[in-house]
């Protein structure tokens, strides 16, 4: 081997090793850097904003570490919060864009009295009408969160003009201005209709969302000309993916609340061209908005494929396709929703069922345990010892939440398959026996309840599971619920005496 190669080999070891030393970011222990923030000694170094000249670097370590204590809910008395309001303010004297950044975050968090406003209210507006587009944008934002309705009066011109500025980072945020202002001076802000329907049209995607958000606003309290305004959107070409999802919500929100014939077909077509979108995000959105739209649909039944006259199956391709995404939130989004409408349309769900097996395997216990609880409501009876047996290996690495979710599906699946009740209901005690919350508890009692009463066969094996469970219930309310439950059946069983003991335990 030649010496240049002994010495590329060399470097290469060299590199690999302090790699393997940076990247080893799981076997180290994480620790907060601003876990020993102390109020007092914070407040204390807040003198350094009265300092000439201002020392950026060190104001906006201190202001970030008094972001860090307001987050946490650290309590400032009335006196310390306007101390530290009017310390605050002696920073817009500084040029630096990251601290004037620094300081609005800090305003809008401390919340200043009417009285205090004052103060900073003359230096917002003149960085509102500064040549700085990011003062502008910050600005606007700060002046929405303090200014009373008589003051917003005041500067109405200025924030009309904001809002179609050719800067996208303005006009978004003179947008979320209104939004905000829509809470206290709702008057003010029905003036700029003019000016937010120009910004729909915009180039920019942000803008064009946050013209929406302010334009449901602005209607939403008008039915007739919220349905007028989503179909003519609709009818129009936005630009923007997050748009798109918004008004996709907004017309399955006006679909759901009312059968009009005309705003039906166009807001359906406009939903079924969704499902082509070349953005990921939107088709997941038009999909999600049919399957909402099949829930609701009383007239379809459980294996119809239409919903309000439309058919529902490219939907639930697209769907299908998801399932298999290599993006793990992507593959989340779709089972939850095939899991949605599993509840009332099983059969339409089925065909999808060789594609959410290989999700019992998924990383994500809580995409499993989805993917478990739909093959529960749309499997076949020759599947259910093989799902009750996936279920059980993994129902301690779930929340409770999801194990809710199982032992709905389970219930359901023993009602739809009575012959199978003895493994479903060996699956729910043995549940009985395991940690859980109240909840939980409740869950698995009224489904043993249910069961026993729907079928017949497994009325002796559900009220023994049921004694067991009283045995060692730390629930009081559950305890009693189900001694009431016994004091009614077990008289009418074959051998009533089987059950003194277990009752009189609990005497």
């Amino acid at each position: 081997m030649s010496v240049s190669s002994a010495l590329k080999e060399s470097i290469k070891d060299k590199l690999a090793t302090v790699l393997k030393e940076n990247l080893k970011i799981d076997d180290r222990e994480f620790s907060n850097p601003w876990s020993n923030q102390d109020k007092a000694s914070v407040l204390q170094q807040t003198r350094c904003f009265s300092d000439t000249p201002i020392d950026s670097e060190t104001c906006i370590n201190l202001l970030t570490r008094v972001l860090y204590l307001l987050q946490q809910g650290e309590k400032f008395t009335e006196q310390e919060l306007s101390k530290l309001f009017f310390d605050v303010t002696k920073l817009f004297q500084s040029p630096s864009t990251r601290l004037r950044r620094m300081v609005y975050l800090v305003i809008k968090e401390l919340d200043p009295s009417e009285a205090e406003v004052f103060i900073c209210i003359s230096c917002l507006i003149k960085d509102m009408n500064s040549k700085n587009d990011c003062f502008r944008a910050n600005s606007l934002r700060v002046l929405s969160r303090i200014l009373d309705s008589t003051m917003v009066a005041q500067i109405d011109r200025y924030l009309k003009t904001a809002i179609v500025d050719k800067n996208p980072f303005v006009a978004s945020s003179a947008l979320v201005c209104g939004v905000t202002l829509m809470k206290t001076s709702p008057d003010v802000v029905k003036r700029w209709v003019n000016e937010i329907q120009e910004t729909v049209q915009s180039a920019h995607s942000t803008v064009q969302f946050h013209a929406m958000v302010l334009i449901y606003e602005l209607k939403k309290s008008d039915r007739l000309a919220l349905h007028k305004e989503v179909t003519k959107i609709a009818k129009s070409q936005l630009k923007s993916p997050m748009a798109e999802c918004l008004l996709i919500r907004y017309a399955t929100q006006v679909l759901m609340a009312e059968r009009d014939p005309a705003v039906e077909r166009t807001l359906m077509s406009y939903l079924d061209s969704c499902l082509r979108h070349k953005s990921e995000m939107v088709t997941y959105e038009a999909a999600r908005a049919f399957c909402h739209l099949a829930v609701v649909d009383a007239e379809a039944g459980s294996g119809s494929s239409t919903v309000l006259g439309y058919d529902i199956t490219h939907a639930t391709t697209i769907l299908q396709i998801f399932l298999t995404s290599p993006k793990p939130a992507v593959r989340f989004g779709a089972i939850r929703t095939l899991n949605m409408l599993s509840q009332s349309r099983p059969q339409l769900i089925a065909r999808c069922n060789s594609d959410m097996e290989p999700l019992l395997a998924d990383q994500n216990r809580n995409t499993a345990t989805l993917a478990l609880t739909t093959l529960l409501k749309t499997g076949h009876e020759s599947n259910v010892e093989r799902l009750v047996k996936q279920i059980t290996s993994f129902m301690s690495d779930i929340s409770d939440v999801f194990k809710i979710e199982v032992v709905r599906a389970v219930k359901g699946l023993c009602l739809q398959y009575p012959a199978k009740h003895k493994t479903l209901m060996s699956f729910l005690s043995s549940n009985l026996r395991e940690d859980g919350n109240a909840e939980f508890k409740k869950d698995l009692v009224d489904a043993i309840i249910l069961i026993i009463a729907k079928v017949p066969a497994a009325r002796d094996g559900g009220l023994f599971h049921l004694c067991e469970f009283i045995e060692d219930c730390e629930y009081p309310t559950l305890c009693t619920r189900i001694l009431g439950f016994l004091a009614e059946e077990v008289p009418s069983t074959n051998q009533p005496a089987k059950y003194i003991r277990f009752i009189y335990n609990r005497m």
